[in-house]
């Protein structure tokens, strides 16, 4: 504002704005401040937007549940379900730390992480159910043939030591059923190979070659009693 000649006043001419009228040496500074402002806003918008990966928790449900409801798996595989529901179990623990948390510091990224983790192990418990269950046929097939060609020979051992002299004969006798016990027995482990239930076929075939070890066992032992009487 400025007096003229005659005394009148005069106005600056041009545009002013607010900044300039009210406080024109802090308006630069005013606008730095108003940029800092909304960064700030922004970025407290970005943190407070933070949410659970939703889709990935329930990928990793979804597959730790389809691996438990696997048979194969939980006869195959268990230690590897195991390892899932562990990843599972650390997902649900990290999601419950992260709700506990203020909702300006929480952060999901744990949570990724483990969900990840459980379908990888999810997935794996699979892998590891159809190679086990391979090898396990393997076996199975294998024991059942050997063991099968030992019971002609146990039978020789049960007929030998019958004609031994002084050996208890109640010991020895109904050693003669467990040969006939354990050809029915392996026929059982025959029909469970052919129908995939390879650990039943495994664990029939584990147990007749127990039966004729624990036989042969009793034999020896009772022969050693009658020949040094």
């Amino acid at each position: 504002m400025t007096l003229d000649r005659r005394g009148k006043i005069g106005f600056p001419t041009g545009k002013l704005d607010a900044g300039t009228i009210l406080c024109p040496e802090r308006k630069c500074v005013g606008m730095k401040h108003l940029r800092v402002i909304i960064i700030m806003v922004a970025a407290l918008s970005l943190v407070t937007c933070a949410k659970p990966p939703q889709a990935a928790i329930d990928a990793a449900r979804a597959a730790v549940q389809t691996a438990a409801d696997n048979s194969d798996v939980l006869t195959y595989a268990p230690d590897s379900l195991r390892a899932a529901q562990q990843k599972m179990d650390a997902l649900n623990a990290e999601l419950a730390a992260q709700e506990r948390r203020s909702p300006l510091s929480r952060s999901y990224d744990g949570a990724a992480r483990f969900a990840q983790e459980a379908v990888t192990a999810a997935q794996q418990a699979g892998t590891d159910a159809q190679n086990s269950k391979q090898q396990v046929a393997k076996d199975a097939a294998a024991l059942i043939e050997k063991v099968g060609s030992e019971i002609p020979d146990f039978e020789a051992m049960v007929w030998t030591a019958k004609r031994v002299r002084g050996i208890r004969m109640d010991a020895i006798t109904p050693l003669a059923l467990v040969a006939d016990q354990a050809r029915l027995a392996l026929d059982d482990a025959r029909k469970d190979l052919d129908t995939g239930a390879f650990a039943a076929a495994k664990a029939k075939a584990m147990a007749v070659e127990d039966w004729l070890s624990q036989g042969e066992e009793t034999i020896t032992e009772q022969t050693r009693v009658a020949k040094n009487r």
